[in-house]
């Protein structure tokens, strides 16, 4: 979060709201405005919980969004019933399913409701069970199948872990290249087209990674990089974020199921918790992991005759 507020323009910065008990503070977040048209037509003043609501600045993909909280009633609803000011919606993105539970079992007033726009699968791995079994034997059959055959086709295979600041970025460059090679021959300008979205990542890198917080790994044998993998690390939990992957003529070497698994068995061995794999429903997510939670992308509205208006027009267009 510092390092998204040191790279926003000025007049994007969000609001610092605070709930506080008796002038102690339980909890905070950042609070974007917008005012958004809808269609052209539909028009709300709205409020983005540590978001900007332009997607120029929100690309960077937060998830497990929340308030940051030391007093578990300091939730959701609490920030609904205490947000000031004139608001028609607050956009909740990507909060953990059972915030949302809980916001939707909480008595908001007969002139709110809770919107859920999209809900995604969080996929993730057990490190401790990987530990325990080895992490093949905790995946299907047909996963368990295409990795043996990447690793034969691969042969013997180094991982790379960037160690301090300067092989950090080396292996970041390298990444952003092999990723905006596979996304431009797939005819896409890929998620480091943007300069901003590079110059956000190149300051979180120098200023994070040698607290422990970043991972950057490369993976490899004799003949090519196999791939990279951005991932960060907090309080036992390893994130991957982003990858770069390399091409190779052998139809059996899939670098995706090969780079995480290498480096799920990394992450178990360091004594790690949980390596998430973050929201999507991609394929190769539900065959790596071993568990799933959800994670949705919802909004608190007012009860408005412009929202009452736009339910009716998105049925009338559903029939």
């Amino acid at each position: 979060m510092e390092n998204w507020l040191a790279c926003l323009p000025r007049d994007e910065a969000p609001e610092l709201a605070i709930v506080e008990r008796g002038g102690v503070p339980l909890a905070a977040g950042f609070l974007g405005r917008r005012s958004l048209r809808r269609h052209g037509v539909v028009a709300s003043r709205a409020r983005f919980l540590n978001a900007t609501g332009a997607d120029e600045f929100d690309e960077i993909c937060l998830e497990h969004n929340a308030l940051l909280s030391i007093d578990p009633a300091a939730s959701l609803a609490t920030l609904v019933e205490l947000l000031p000011g004139e608001w028609d919606e607050l956009y909740l993105p990507a909060c953990d399913a059972a915030a949302f539970t809980a916001l939707t079992a909480a008595t908001l007033g007969s002139q709110l409701r809770v919107r859920i726009d999209r809900e995604v699968a969080n996929y993730h791995v057990d490190l401790a069970a990987v530990r325990q079994q080895g992490y093949l034997a905790l995946l299907g059959s047909s996963t368990r199948a295409q990795v043996r055959k990447a690793e034969r086709a691969a042969g013997e295979v180094t991982l790379d872990t960037a160690r301090d600041d300067r092989e950090a970025m080396t292996i970041y460059n390298e990444l952003v290249a092999l990723h905006q090679r596979s996304w431009r021959m797939r005819g896409q300008p890929g998620a480091w087209a943007d300069p901003w979205f590079d110059r956000f990542h190149r300051r979180l890198i120098e200023e994070r990674h040698r607290h422990g917080e970043i991972q950057l790994i490369r993976v490899r044998n004799a003949e090519l990089t196999i791939g990279c993998l951005y991932n960060f690390v907090s309080a036992g939990r390893v994130l991957f974020y982003q990858s770069g992957f390399g091409i190779s003529a052998d139809r059996h070497l899939r670098p995706g199921y090969l780079c995480h698994a290498y480096v799920i068995d990394h992450c178990a061995k360091l004594g790690l918790a949980v390596y998430d794999l973050l929201g999507g429903d991609a394929r190769y997510k539900q065959s790596l992991a071993t568990g799933e939670t959800r994670l949705i992308w919802g909004r608190v509205q007012q009860r408005r005759l412009q929202f009452a208006v736009e339910d009716l027009a998105r049925a009338w267009l559903g029939r």
